[in-house]
C-alpha cells in the first residue's frame, strides 16, 4: 500500500491539526468545568428563589420584594448556563472534524487489517468446504461399494442358510461390513455437518465483506485527504492567493475554498492506482 503520508517528514497539516485539536480540548475541558459550576449555581439560585417566594405564604398574590430582588440574579445564574452549554456545543462541534483526521491513521490502518482478515476466512472456508467435499464423495463412493459387497455376502448367506440343515452362524465377513458401514454412515452424517457448518460460515462473508471494503474506501479517502493537504500546504500561500484574487473579481466566490482542475488522464491514472490498492475480495 503506497498510500501513508506519515512514512515522510511532515509538512505542517497533521501537526497543526493536532496542536487545534489539543488547544480546543484545553478550551473544552475549561467550559464543561465552567459549565458544572453554573448548573451547580442555577439550581442554587432557583432553589433560593423558591424559598424566598413561600416565605410570603400560600395564600400571597404578590411576589415578595426579597424575591423580586433576587430575580436578576436568579436571571443571570440561568443565562450563563446557557451561554457555557453553547460554549461547550459549539467545542465539540469544531473538535469532531479535527478528530476525524487525527484518527484517520489508525482506522485506515484497522480498515485494512480487517479486510485481510475476511479475506483470508474466506479462503480457508472456501478450502475447508472443498476438502470436506472430497472426503464426502470418497467415503459415499466406499459406503456404495460396501454396500454391494454386503447385498452379495447376504445373498450368499441365505443360500447358505436354505441348503444348511444344522445351526446357522452368520458369516464374520458380513459382520464386519455391516459394522464398517454403519461407521461409514456416522462419519458420513458428521462430515455434512461439518460441510453445512463451513457453508453457514461462506454465506455470512459476502455481506461482511462488502461492508469492510466500504470502510476500508471511506477510510482510505480520509487518508488521501490528508496527504493531499500534507502536499498542499508549501504552496497553501499562493492557493490563497489565487482565492482572494479571484474574490476581488466575484463576490459569489468564497475565498477559503479555490476548485482547481485535474487533467483526466491524471484522474484516470489515480483511479487505476485506487483499484489495485483494494485487496482483492
Amino acid at each position: 500500500m503506497k498510500l501513508n503520508p506519515f512514512n515522510k517528514k511532515s509538512t505542517g497539516y497533521y501537526d497543526k491539526v493536532r496542536a487545534d485539536h489539543e488547544q480546543l480540548s484545553r478550551q473544552l475541558a475549561l467550559a464543561k468545568k465552567e459549565l458544572i459550576e453554573a448548573a451547580t449555581e442555577h439550581t442554587r439560585e432557583r432553589e433560593k428563589q423558591a424559598r424566598l417566594r413561600d416565605a410570603a405564604g400560600s395564600m400571597s398574590m404578590s411576589t415578595p420584594p426579597a424575591a423580586k430582588a433576587h430575580w436578576p440574579v436568579l436571571c443571570a445564574a440561568h443565562e450563563r448556563e446557557d451561554e457555557l452549554k453553547s460554549q461547550v456545543s459549539n467545542l465539540e462541534r469544531q473538535l469532531r472534524p479535527l478528530q476525524r483526521v487525527l484518527d484517520a491513521p489508525q482506522a485506515f490502518a484497522n480498515a485494512r487489517k480487517h479486510l485481510a482478515e475476511l479475506i483470508a476466512q474466506r479462503k480457508t472456508s472456501a478450502a475447508d468446504v472443498e476438502t470436506v467435499d472430497t472426503q464426502i464423495a470418497k467415503l459415499n463412493k466406499r459406503i456404495a461399494d460396501i454396500e454391494t459387497r454386503i447385498a452379495a455376502e447376504t445373498k450368499s448367506a441365505s443360500q447358505a442358510l436354505l441348503e444348511g440343515e444344522g445351526e446357522f452362524v452368520v458369516p464374520e465377513s458380513l459382520t464386519k461390513l455391516e459394522v464398517e458401514l454403519r461407521i461409514a454412515r456416522s462419519s458420513l452424517t458428521d462430515l455434512q455437518s461439518k460441510r453445512d457448518t463451513a457453508n453457514a460460515k461462506l454465506g455470512d462473508l459476502p455481506a461482511a465483506l462488502r461492508e469492510a471494503e466500504r470502510t476500508f474506501i471511506h477510510c482510505r479517502a480520509d487518508l488521501a485527504e490528508i496527504e493531499l493537504y500534507e502536499q498542499l500546504m508549501p504552496v497553501m500561500n499562493a492557493v490563497a492567493r489565487a482565492s482572494a484574487a479571484r474574490r476581488e473579481t466575484s463576490y459569489s466566490h468564497d475565498e477559503s475554498r479555490f476548485e482547481v482542475e485535474i487533467p483526466r488522464d491524471l484522474v484516470e491514472t489515480a483511479q487505476a492506482a485506487l483499484a489495485e490498492e483494494v485487496p482483492s475480495t
